[in-house]
């Protein structure tokens, strides 16, 4: 796993480097407006770890649900990377430059934020991947109301547009049911197939 991470690392300091130096273009976001522009970095940093620290900790004894958050966060990491190659963006007028300490020493590249990684929000997907593999209902509703406001402070910022958030949410949730669909589907087939012989 650290071999997979300091691989994937590497290869996202230079994608950065060309989506920062690419010419993008600016959305007409009328639903940003509505929202109060604050610099949040703070709170979205703690948000995003200690719901981390949460997952991981009230999950201990079923470490199947841990590999699960981990190859989530791999195969949302990179189903993102290529949206941002598809899709040039500028970031929003307005916009104020989200520190993360650890994302900025590991994967950002020139140790520096980047303002272009937009489609699709990486922080609320993030959460929403928490969500989605806990298993146990007051953890659930904490990780429902933390994607909320994670949402709410990543619009305050301007790091991203409403679509952003949109798309987190959906490509999060393809990525993690279609497996499970196809899966239950070949499953049903075999027994079609079995029960017919």
């Amino acid at each position: 796993m650290p071999g997979l991470f300091f691989i994937y690392s590497a290869v996202t300091q230079k994608l950065g480097n060309y989506v920062e130096m690419r010419k993008g273009v600016q959305l007409d976001d009328n639903l940003l407006q509505l929202f109060p522009s604050i610099d949040f970095s703070a709170p979205i940093f703690f948000l995003l770890y200690s719901s981390m620290s949460l997952i991981v900790l009230s999950h201990l004894e079923k470490p199947r649900i841990i590999l699960r958050v981990i190859e989530m966060h791999f195969a949302v990491a990179v189903v993102r990377q290529f949206c941002i190659l598809l899709v040039a963006l500028d970031p929003p007028a307005g916009i104020i430059v989200l520190r993360d300490l650890f994302l900025e020493n590991t994967v950002y590249p020139r140790h520096s934020p980047l303002t272009k990684d937009l489609f699709f929000s990486g922080h609320v997907a993030s959460i929403w991947i928490y969500f989605l593999c806990a298993e146990k209902k007051y953890l659930k509703g904490y990780l429902i109301a933390a994607t909320l406001l994670m949402s709410f402070m990543i619009l305050c910022m301007r790091v991203h547009y409403t679509y952003d958030v949109y798309g987190a949410i959906f490509f999060t949730s393809l990525i993690y049911f279609a497996p499970i669909r196809i899966r239950s589907y070949i499953e049903a087939r075999s027994l079609l197939s079995e029960s017919r012989k």
